[in-house]
């Protein structure tokens, strides 16, 4: 899932759902979609949440929306989800366009 500079959450993978999509170890996965940035200013965070297990998301979107609205321009904020769960982030900074 990633959030953005106006504390939006958008669910990728899967799209929608309450449970997190399987995945295989090692192998690229591809979205079925492709995602366009859009006007939010500052920051677009991706979050990456896997787990051994299969797991719900509703946790996992809930901290986004936390982690969103508290809008951290600098350090990339960790969601606070359970401790079985990992979790990578990748922020794409945005330059202002005066």
């Amino acid at each position: 899932l990633s959030t953005d500079g106006n504390g939006n959450v958008t669910q990728h993978l899967p799209r929608s759902g309450r449970r997190a999509a399987p995945l295989e170890p090692g192998g690229t996965v591809l979205l079925d979609f492709a995602y366009e940035l859009d006007d939010a200013p500052r920051w677009e965070r991706f979050y990456l949440v896997t787990g051994d297990a299969p797991f719900e998301l509703d946790p996992v979107r809930d901290a986004a929306r936390e982690v969103a609205a508290a809008g951290s321009q600098t350090a990339a904020p960790l969601l606070e989800i359970p401790p079985e769960l990992a979790q990578s982030i990748f922020t794409l900074r945005k330059e202002s366009v005066s």
